[in-house]
């Protein structure tokens, strides 16, 4: 890993969602960092963790929900602490996000390309006609046939690979240092899935910018992120080079996880026993241990911290 000081620092943050019913702690000290021009991989199962992370590093989180505890620091800042004021000035310039469904985070009753030129507007200070040229040639430059004709087409006449490849422009757009992508290939077929990777690895290098790829679905992440950090129960598990982790999984977690997405000798699926438990009380124990293969007794009371281990972290007390 780097010497040089990262581009964001995650340590020990923890947050909580209080509802009508009942109190959640979805993220119980997560800590990871994401190294200048890097692609890192966020993955695990639904329910881990990885989106609200997300909302945490762009100050996005759901209603009911707040940070209790850790930092995320950026450029000297703290973002876990920063107004909304204050990061209104950074998503879309320093941090941009690319959401599951592009067409659900385009406006429906305004052009593609006058929101791309808004995005330019509001953090570059340039004119109507120079955000509009600009639109044009990022559309043009993400593959778009016809890019003067679709910037004045809405949503709505976008295919889903186009609407991803719109969406991908008005995050790029202002060049920013670390774009977080949030499952951007969910509901594409595998054609598409490789050509959005592809233009996520192409655009993120041109711009020299980070990424960080949420994910649950660990067999995208080898051929597009050089770093991966693994996530379960609101922890980090295991995070180091993606080759390494994928060769040679340490944490049981990781190991089974991978597992899940190779089939056996006979041609069939492997899951994970059991589920992932709600997270309706804080950890006193391993994530983990109810469903792990090599829990003992100190798994159900001790919380492992994420440690070294050669050239990786990881958390667990039996490796």
């Amino acid at each position: 890993m780097s010497n040089t000081s990262p581009l964001i620092q995650i340590d020990n943050l923890s947050a909580r969602i209080r509802n009508e019913d009942q109190t959640l702690f979805p993220l119980q000290g997560v800590s990871f960092s994401i190294e200048r021009n890097v692609r890192m991989a966020l993955v695990g199962e639904s329910g881990s963790g990885k989106s609200l992370t997300a909302s945490a590093i762009l100050g996005m989180l759901p209603t009911g929900s707040q940070i209790t505890d850790g930092t995320i620091i950026m450029n000297e800042r703290n973002l876990a602490l920063i107004s909304e004021k204050e990061f209104q000035k950074i998503r879309g310039k320093e941090i941009s996000i690319v959401f599951q469904n592009p067409k659900a985070s385009l406006n429906p009753v305004r052009t593609v390309g006058s929101q791309i030129a808004e995005v330019l507007r509001v953090h570059e200070r340039i004119n109507q006609k120079q955000s509009h040229d600009k639109a044009i040639q990022l559309l043009e430059s993400l593959g778009l046939p016809d890019p003067k004709k679709r910037a004045r087409d809405y949503p709505h006449q976008y295919s889903g690979g186009m609407a991803q490849r719109a969406a991908l422009a008005m995050a790029m757009a202002c060049q920013p240092s670390l774009l977080i992508a949030d499952e951007p290939t969910s509901g594409l077929d595998a054609t598409l899935q490789q050509q959005v990777l592809d233009l996520l690895t192409q655009q993120v290098q041109h711009q020299k910018s980070s990424l960080l790829l949420i994910t649950h679905d660990i067999s995208v992440v080898g051929a597009t992120c050089e770093q991966v950090a693994v996530m379960y129960g609101g922890r980090i598990m295991e995070v180091g080079p993606t080759e390494l982790i994928l060769r040679r999984p340490m944490n049981p977690y990781t190991e089974k996880l991978i597992e899940s997405f190779s089939r056996s000798q006979d041609g069939k699926m492997t899951s994970i026993p059991g589920t992932v438990r709600p997270p309706t009380t804080e950890l006193k124990g391993c994530p983990f241990a109810d469903r792990c293969h090599m829990a003992n007794k100190q798994c159900h009371t001790h919380l492992p911290e994420l440690a070294p281990k050669g050239d990786r972290l990881i958390a667990c007390i039996n490796v």
